[in-house]
């Protein structure tokens, strides 16, 4: 077994791409910076762990994360494949060389990530935020047309890019746990009662065990997931943190119910799960300018409404839009940031939160 990802360093991926640093790892994966040896361009390889093959789920999902960036390559705002493939390498492990088929996917280099602008999110500029909720949004929106969902939206699996015009756009990115839903689901239906993404990050039926394999239900699941980023770039944590302060204990507890246990419970909690749910707004409403103080409480209000049936469209003219896509989502940041910019034309000094 090879010990840490530092001992692929320098190695060489189908005789194209070196391996230049290591930058992050996930639950079955290394992540390197590396040199396209053609271009002498810097890409990103994200590469699966030989141990994995111990786990042949994560074999599949990571060949399936492949092919479905290979489906949204022409979508601005999620990260773009360049190469997928499998290369033979020798390492050396106890001072043996050792040969070892490696899967991997070359792909976009981004700046960062935005998980790592959260500790200084009361130093972002709304504007900013908001721009780059809209690219995730975005990018939200691009995968559900193709019949997608993500499933495992936060703040780390979205990555920020620099551009030419200063502005920060930001890419969703991490599609291991995302699932095509043009095709039949892989697994039994109790694999979906607790989701397949993060569960700190979880929409509320997630942690009672109460996920659907349905269309509509991952549907809710990733507009809940994509509200909470909105509530990360205002508040620097998750909602699930704040409504549910001790998730895994919760999770746990809900396991443990029989499937009609769990469902006269969160029937039960409803109540109680919408009061926490509004101290949580009041948390965001206290970072937000006066301004867009009401227009962004309201979208995360819906977006991340513990009832998964009030996340839908609401208005009539939003209801008109296909029930695909996220285009209500970008045309209510549109009217945010309209607002945000007015209010600043009217009042150039306002600073500091709660900024008019």
């Amino acid at each position: 077994m090879v010990g840490t990802a530092d001992a692929y360093l320098t190695q060489t991926l189908a005789g194209r791409y070196r391996l230049i640093r290591h930058l992050a790892d996930g639950n079955f994966s290394h992540v390197f910076s590396a040199i396209d040896q053609r271009s002498s361009a810097l890409i990103a390889v994200k590469m699966l762990q030989p141990s994995a093959a111990v786990h042949p789920e994560s074999t599949v999902e990571f060949k399936h994360e492949g092919e479905l960036l290979e489906r949204l390559e022409r979508s601005s705002n999620v990260v773009d494949l360049l190469d997928s493939g499998n290369s033979q390498i020798t390492v050396e492990i106890n001072g043996q060389p050792v040969p070892l088929s490696v899967s991997f996917h070359a792909m976009e280099l981004a700046d960062g990530a935005l998980s790592e602008l959260l500790p200084l999110y009361d130093e972002l500029d709304w504007l900013r935020r908001l721009q780059m909720f809209r690219d995730v949004a975005l990018g939200t929106h691009q995968m559900h047309l193709q019949r997608i969902v993500h499933r495992d939206l936060k703040a780390s699996n979205v990555v920020l890019f620099d551009t030419q015009s200063a502005r920060v756009a930001a890419k969703v990115s991490d599609l291991g746990r995302s699932r095509d839903l043009k095709l039949p689901p892989r697994f039994d239906v109790d694999a979906y009662a607790a989701g397949r993404g993060d569960m700190s990050h979880a929409p509320p039926e997630h942690l009672w065990h109460l996920g659907l394999s349905s269309d509509v239900a991952l549907r809710r699941a990733d507009i809940y997931l994509a509200g909470s980023v909105l509530y990360e770039l205002g508040t620097g944590v998750g909602i699930t943190s704040l409504t549910f302060a001790d998730w895994f204990a919760h999770s746990s507890a809900a396991a443990m119910m029989s499937p009609q246990d769990r469902e006269t419970a969160f029937a039960a909690a409803g109540r109680l799960m919408t009061e926490v749910h509004e101290d949580a707004l009041g948390v965001l409403a206290d970072e937000t300018p006066k301004a867009i103080r009401h227009l962004v409480v309201d979208l995360v209000r819906q977006m991340c409404h513990p009832d998964p049936a009030r996340r839908e469209r609401r208005f009539r003219v939003e209801r008109r839009n296909p029930p695909w896509g996220l285009q209500w989502v970008i045309r209510r940041v549109d009217i945010i940031i309209k607002t945000l910019q007015n209010s600043r034309t009217m009042n150039p000094t306002g600073r500091g939160r709660r900024r008019s």
